[in-house]
């Protein structure tokens, strides 16, 4: 019992997870929402690929989660975009989805929606919960303890969406965790699919969200996603 202990403690990390309706809406610009009305600077255009509107996903108040991972200690507000199709082919941020990253809540305002741009078949506001999280088996920062064998112990991994823990993998480890990249992605976000909005990676299927971590690099934002 000494070995599993210490194996789970090892594997423990805490993250904030979005519980998506449920509760009356507040109606604040600045909650976290999925579908509802994305802030953004003043000036700041709707995001397009390809001259078509994006498809505004969430919005992540990271001021009101009850916990912060080290990675995103820097940002207070962050808003998600992605194509309609809802099957982001780019591994880089700026193409076929849009994360924004604002290390500040302070004069953001609504952007103004395009007539043409696509929704989500329902919005809803969210609330932030805290909980502890841990990796799947193919996560390669499971970190193995000597002389203890995990190969026939599973830990419980939080499939939501949340901001730090641990990726939900589906398939596999995401991709930077097996392909060198000169910004080194670190996982610190996912957003998986959320019924009551009608929000659904393909089937089963989450979003992975990772951050560069070599200097210069934390303004480069990259993404992974996995269905069954």
């Amino acid at each position: 019992m000494g070995g599993l202990r210490e194996f789970k403690r090892l594997n423990t990390r805490r993250a904030s997870i979005v519980q998506v309706g449920g509760f009356r809406p507040t109606g604040a610009p600045l909650a976290t929402h999925f579908g509802l009305q994305p802030l953004g600077s003043i000036g700041e255009s709707w995001p397009q690929s390809e001259g078509r509107p994006l498809l505004f996903v969430c919005q992540l108040n990271l001021t009101a989660a009850p916990f912060r991972p080290p990675l995103l200690e820097d940002i207070q507000l962050i808003t998600f975009f992605a194509e309609s199709s809802l099957t982001p082919k780019a591994k880089e941020n700026g193409q076929d989805w849009r994360l924004f990253a604002y290390t500040s809540v302070e004069g953001l305002v609504p952007l103004v929606r395009p007539a043409d741009a696509p929704k989500l078949r329902r919005g809803a506001e969210c609330r932030w919960e805290v909980c502890d999280d841990h990796p799947n088996h193919d996560d390669p920062e499971l970190q193995a303890l000597e002389g203890f064998d995990n190969s026939d112990f599973e830990l419980d991994n939080v499939a939501r969406t949340k901001i730090g823990g641990y990726a939900s993998t589906v398939q596999s480890e995401p991709w930077w965790g097996y392909s060198d990249h000169p910004a080194k992605p670190a996982f610190c976000l996912q957003i998986t699919g959320e019924e009551k909005t009608g929000l659904a990676w393909g089937d089963g299927g989450i979003v992975y969200l990772a951050r560069g971590t070599a200097e210069g690099c934390k303004d480069q934002w990259f993404l992974d996603w996995q269905c069954y």
